[in-house]
C-alpha cells in the first residue's frame, strides 16, 4: 500500500512511515501532517525501501517486523546509498535488538507502544540536523589527510574517502580537535545535535566504520585512537 498525504505541507520536509498496522501507520500520518510535514506511506518493507531510494525522503520511520522484507534488511540497503535518518519502531526491547538496529544504520528508536509527544520530540530533533551546521573553517588539514567542510570531502594519502554524512561529521569534529580527547557526549553534541538524544553506541559504530574506511592506508585505521572509559583521540 502506497499514500501521500499532506502536499501542501512541502516545506517541512517529507517523512516516509513503513509499518503494516494501518491504524498506527494512519494515525502517525495524520499526526505529522498536522505538523507540516508531507507523508508517505508503505505498508509492507518492499514498498517502503522502493519509496526510500525513489523519492528521498527527509526521514524514515521504519518498523521492524514487517511482510515481504523486515525492517532490518530494509535499513541495510537504504544505507547502502542513503544517509537519510532512519528512526526505527520496535516492539524488542533486549539491548542485543537495539545494538542490532543501531549497527544497521538507524539513528534511533522507538519502542511501542510509545507516546505521540515523544515520536514528536524525536522526529523533530532528527529533522533538525538534516542541514549540517555552519563551520568556522572551511578546510582542515592534518598530516596526510585533508577535509574540505563546504565541497563535503575529505582525502587521505590522496585517496578521496567517500563518507556518508555522519560519518564525515564525525571525522571533521575528530580532526577539528586533533590530539585532543574527544568525549562521546561532545560527539554526540558535535554530530548529532544537543537538542536529540541519541544512544551513546551510535560513536562507537561509526567510529568503528571510519576505521574501516582508513584500513586501505598505511596506519590509518591508528588515527583514531580510544581512550578507554572517555572517548575518542584523532593522532594525525
Amino acid at each position: 500500500m502506497v499514500e501521500t498525504v499532506g502536499r501542501q505541507a512541502k516545506e517541512r520536509g517529507a517523512i516516509l512511515v513503513v509499518e503494516d498496522a494501518d491504524d498506527l501507520r494512519e494515525t502517525l500520518a495524520w499526526n505529522l501532517e498536522r505538523h507540516g510535514y508531507r507523508v508517505l506511506q508503505a505498508a509492507d518493507g518492499k514498498t517502503g525501501l522502493d519509496l526510500a531510494l525513489s523519492e528521498s525522503p527527509d526521514l524514515v520511520i521504519l518498523d521492524l517486523m514487517l511482510p515481504e522484507l523486515d525492517g532490518r534488511q530494509v535499513c541495510r540497503m537504504v544505507r547502502k546509498s542513503s544517509d537519510v535518518p532512519i528512526l526505527m519502531l520496535t516492539a524488542l526491547t533486549r539491548e542485543a535488538d537495539v545494538v542490532n538496529g543501531l549497527d544497521l544504520g538507524a539513528d534511533d528508536y522507538v519502542t511501542k507502544p510509545f507516546s505521540l509527544r515523544e515520536m514528536l520530540a524525536r522526529i523533530n530533533a532528527l529533522m533538525r540536523r538534516v542541514t549540517p551546521a555552519q563551520e568556522n573553517s572551511h578546510v582542515l588539514i592534518s598530516g596526510d589527510l585533508t577535509v574540505l567542510l563546504k565541497e563535503h570531502r575529505a582525502v587521505f594519502h590522496g585517496r578521496e574517502l567517500h563518507l556518508p554524512l555522519k560519518e564525515f561529521r564525525l571525522l571533521s569534529a575528530l580532526v577539528s580537535r586533533a590530539g585532543e580527547v574527544c568525549t562521546r557526549a561532545e560527539l554526540l553534541d558535535m554530530v548529532w545535535g544537543p537538542e536529540i538524544v541519541v544512544d551513546p553506541r551510535n560513536v562507537d559504530v561509526h567510529i568503528r566504520w571510519l576505521r574501516e574506511r582508513l584500513e586501505g592506508d598505511p596506519d590509518g585505521s591508528g588515527l583514531i585512537q580510544t581512550v578507554h572509559g572517555v572517548g575518542y583521540r584523532f593522532a594525525g
